[in-house]
């Protein structure tokens, strides 16, 4: 076996490996010269390349204990390192004295199982950190690789046909 070469399956996708999650692209159906009438027609999701291991997971529409569950399958796929796996699976709103600590400081009670887009909040994450924290290059870094992760999981726009 040459240095090049992954240890395992999961090293695959590491990123110290320089391998990363690649979006999918569906091949596109030929088209017809006829023309047509106009239909109304619905817009349909794409199926998301990863439907076979997470089955209808939306991170744009995913409660705080789902997240819990979703990151411990990247972190299993080796998507995720254990740092990252931990920044991602970690919800405040688990934690038994929520409601008593930080809700008490946010006026906000603990929702654990109401959805919300999660790229939208590492998006201010990852704002957050470039702005108060730049000199922790290690923090923006796993940041940074989460979103890619939560964006490529993310489902395609919809289209209309």
């Amino acid at each position: 076996m040459s240095n090049n070469q992954p240890l395992n399956y999961l090293d695959m996708f590491s990123e110290a490996h320089g391998r990363e999650l690649v979006p999918f692209d569906p091949p596109v159906p030929p088209m017809s010269l006829e023309p047509q009438a106009p239909q109304k027609t619905k817009p349909y999701q794409l199926p998301s390349p990863f439907r076979e291991i997470f089955g209808d997971i939306n991170v744009r529409n995913l409660s705080p204990r789902e997240m819990t569950e979703g990151s411990l399958y990247l972190y299993a796929l080796g998507v995720l390192t254990w740092e990252e796996y931990s920044m991602l699976a970690f919800q405040p709103e688990l934690q038994p004295g929520y409601d008593q600590t930080i809700g008490a400081l946010t006026g906000q009670k603990a929702k654990p199982d109401e959805p919300r887009d999660f790229i939208v909040q590492w998006e201010e994450r990852m704002t957050f950190a470039q702005r108060h924290n730049p000199a922790d290059s290690n923090i923006i870094r796993r940041t940074k690789h989460i979103l890619a992760a939560l964006r490529k999981l993310a489902p395609p726009p919809y289209f209309a046909a």
